[in-house]
């Protein structure tokens, strides 16, 4: 009787506050018969960390088992003069056109733009999709405001042919792009010295990561384009007092993280970037809807239906140098995990990572204070050796790699807001 039910459409109302632990139960609970599902936003108001990323992971899950994916909203939204008002260059979530949380959800967040591009809507809505790829167009690919700003390029047509340029160009046009997504943290391409160093590396890590994501996370086995995005999102993290709430922070790698703070607080040669339970982080996630790791390793999708063990391993082969499904023609192949783990090093960071069954993170500060010694020369180095989580995860798409690190200490950026106040 239960399979019979299961064939029916299933259902789920997005909560208040959608957060990753939410998504993965939700995805964990869809019965293997299902056909069909359908997303009501209800009272959906905000969304937690890595919450759009694993968001994604399930919707794009869901198409690759075949199961339609679509979403309810109410008869009025975005329609006309709506639409125009909710997607003009304005900030949608600070809006005073009368415009509906629905629709300042779906112009102006990242999971907003996740739904509209990977759930199907009726007739009256169809150009949502549409208007949300517009507004990307004008918005030089940026989307969202403030903190929900991200750079995202959604994937679901053919390539076009056109060459792609080549890395000094593509590594130019990210360094631009990178700034405008850092203006809201008060950055601009006018760095001082500090902020210089570590925009540096941060974009050696980013730009590795969005390199990645569209080698290894756009194309499926046949090469066939995936209904997905790639985005990077931006955060910046506050940590007042030792009573912080790791699990609003990072949710699902509380562990990881508290003792990552751990490692920080007994530092004495971050002075200028951390003071012990007080200072604040910069996160940056980048996040794609593809194949997933593991499975372009292992050339197929079976690796997910095999042991745990082997999908680890064909991970940690990803990480090493020169662990890649790339020819061996094209420069820097093999490299990009590589230079990824050296930028965590340097910025005295904390990579997590969620792909397929898998959670993993790796930071390179010890709990004596001082810097883990590594080298990052070849396959057997330690820097290669991360902590896998042993919690059992459902399946989701793609890979959402994030890197934490500390950017101001808390008492010396007070300090400079009083006296700009």
């Amino acid at each position: 009787m239960p399979a019979r039910h299961s064939q029916f459409p299933a259902e789920w109302k997005l909560p208040r506050v959608l957060l990753a632990p939410d998504v993965e139960r939700w995805v964990a609970a869809i019965p293997p018969t299902c056909t069909s599902v359908s997303v009501t936003l209800g009272e959906w108001d905000q969304t937690g960390p890595f919450a759009d990323a694993r968001l994604q992971g399930a919707l794009c899950i869901l198409h690759r088992k075949g199961i339609r994916t679509s979403v309810n909203v109410p008869p009025i939204t975005l329609v006309e003069q709506r639409a125009y008002n909710a997607f003009a260059d304005s900030n949608p979530l600070e809006s005073i056109d009368p415009i509906t949380p629905t629709e300042k959800k779906l112009a102006g967040t990242v999971a907003g733009l996740v739904i509209g591009q990977l759930c199907n809507f009726d007739s009256s809505h169809k150009d949502i999709p549409a208007l949300q790829r517009e507004r990307l167009m004008r918005k030089r690919y940026l989307f969202g405001t403030g903190p929900e700003l991200a750079l995202a390029v959604p994937i679901d047509s053919a390539p076009t042919g056109i060459p792609r340029k080549s890395i000094l160009d593509r590594y130019a046009t990210f360094n631009n792009r990178l700034v405008d997504l850092l203006r809201p943290l008060g950055i601009t391409n006018r760095f001082s010295p500090d902020i210089a160093d570590w925009f540096r590396h941060l974009k050696s890590f980013a730009f590795e990561a969005v390199e990645n994501a569209r080698d290894h996370g756009s194309l499926d086995f046949e090469m066939n384009p995936i209904r997905s995005i790639r985005f990077i999102r931006l955060r910046r993290i506050d940590i007042s007092n030792k009573d912080y709430a790791a699990n609003e922070i990072v949710p699902g790698f509380e562990e990881s993280f508290e003792e990552y703070i751990r490692c920080l607080n007994a530092a004495r040669d971050l002075k200028d970037r951390w003071h012990p339970n007080s200072g604040r982080l910069a996160e940056i996630t980048i996040a794609d809807g593809g194949v997933g790791i593991s499975a372009r390793m292992a050339g197929e999708f079976g690796i997910y239906q095999g042991t745990r063990q082997a999908e680890e391993q064909h991970l940690l082969d990803s990480l090493v140098p020169n662990g890649t499904t790339k020819s061996p023609s094209e420069a820097g192949r093999g490299q990009g995990f590589r230079k990824m783990l050296r930028a965590c090093s340097y910025l005295s960071g904390l990579v997590i990572v969620r792909t397929g069954r898998l959670r993993l993170s790796r930071t390179y500060r010890q709990p004596n204070g001082t810097r883990e010694s590594v080298d990052f020369g070849d396959r057997y180095s330690s820097a290669y050796h991360p902590n896998f989580s042993t919690m059992k995860l459902p399946l989701v798409a793609g890979t959402s790699v994030s890197l934490i690190f500390p950017i101001q200490p808390r008492e010396r950026s007070d300090h400079r807001e009083r006296e700009r106040g």
